[in-house]
């Protein structure tokens, strides 16, 4: 075979990719491919015997051996898998953030590494998907909004960030609603993460402008609150407009102001850039309100429009909560819990007033 054609992946070198039909511990058995590979997992439908359906994330150890410096790439995969266990188990009982079922790991007759495996609640969709598929009014995104943001808070409250908030991250459940998932890049407040050292261990797509800009961070945990709260308020907007709020934002910036990616990285000026960035949000803001007014009743523009300004303000210091009675920091999310929960209330009440035979 020509060198520059990749081959397939054999039991013996990627067992992970051969899962297919194996019972593991507590009878789960494994059913068919499900979703993307990452680049060293592999992720499977799985069902118990007693008819439970989820979701199973095996980990290619042996794509390590493919690395120039394979001891450090093993240790890297071992120290994400474990922390991830360590936090989904601390997660268990977070009513909005999807929880293990189990992990282990497996051997694949004929390989000379295990597969090490988690079980995960599995979704029907993400909420890509699900808007794409299925008709929705503004209670439900409303009501979608008010679950995400209990997730994140119950993450904050036991000292972790997600910093990976995005479409592809927001799971929908037909029973349960709506859930934050994948927890892979999570940090902690004292230093556990893998991604400990990673300014944002995210998407760059979603980051918010400080991160885009190489802007210093001097209270590293404060930032990755921010940073939450940034994906937050973009998610909300993706959500009313299916666009990200970072389209809005720098689409409304110019060319030459933009950030520029560099080999995976970005360049920029953050404090020179900042003014010109705070015109951007205000056009931004223009923008995003137009399409709230055509899919919200009047009276819930406002408060949604306000949340995500304060989300997504582009100087993270003014970012979040400016005011509130109970003198919670900015950071603090309770109020946008709150506020998510009466709007969806308000709009379920107004869709059944709306559906009433008498409603004229």
């Amino acid at each position: 075979m020509h060198p520059d054609v990749e081959q397939a992946p054999v039991p013996g070198t990627h067992p992970a990719h051969f899962l297919l039909g194996l019972t593991l511990e507590d009878g789960w058995k494994v059913l068919s491919r499900d979703g993307t590979e990452g680049g060293f997992s592999v992720g499977y439908l799985v069902q118990h015997p007693d008819g439970r359906l989820a979701f199973l994330k095996a980990v290619d150890l042996s794509s390590a051996f493919q690395e120039l410096n394979m001891m450090v790439a093993l240790q890297d995969i071992a120290e994400r898998h474990n922390f991830e266990v360590a936090l989904l188990e601390t997660c268990r009982h977070m009513s909005r953030v999807v929880s293990a079922v189990t992990h282990g790991q497996i051997r694949v007759e004929g390989a000379s590494v295990p597969v090490p495996y988690i079980i995960l609640e599995r979704a029907d969709a993400d909420v890509r998907a699900h808007l794409a598929s299925h008709t929705y009014d503004a209670a439900w995104i409303l009501r979608c909004l008010h679950h995400i943001t209990v997730g994140v808070r119950q993450l904050h409250s036991a000292r972790f960030a997600h910093n990976d908030l995005k479409p592809a991250n927001v799971l929908v459940f037909s029973e349960l609603g709506t859930k934050v998932g994948d927890l892979g890049k999570a940090v902690d407040e004292v230093g556990r993460s893998p991604f400990t050292g990673e300014n944002f261990p995210g998407d760059y797509q979603y980051a918010p402008p400080e991160v885009l800009y190489l802007e210093h961070q001097p209270d590293l945990w404060l930032h990755r609150l921010r940073c939450d709260l940034y994906q937050l308020g973009g998610l909300t907007t993706f959500l009313f407009t299916q666009r990200h709020f970072n389209d809005f934002l720098y689409g409304a910036l110019e060319p030459s102001l933009r950030p520029a990616p560099l080999n995976g990285m970005v360049m920029g000026n953050f404090s020179g850039s900042l003014p010109y960035l705070l015109e951007a949000f205000d056009e931004a803001l223009n923008q995003i309100s137009s399409s709230l007014s055509s899919c919200l009743p009047a009276k819930l523009v406002g408060p949604v429009l306000r949340s995500i300004q304060e989300l997504c303000f582009p100087d993270p210091v003014r970012r979040g909560e400016a005011r509130n009675a109970s003198g919670r920091p900015m950071v603090n999310l309770e109020g946008y819990v709150s506020l998510y929960n009466r709007l969806a209330v308000e709009a379920e009440l107004e869709l059944k007033r709306q559906q009433r035979p008498d409603h004229q």
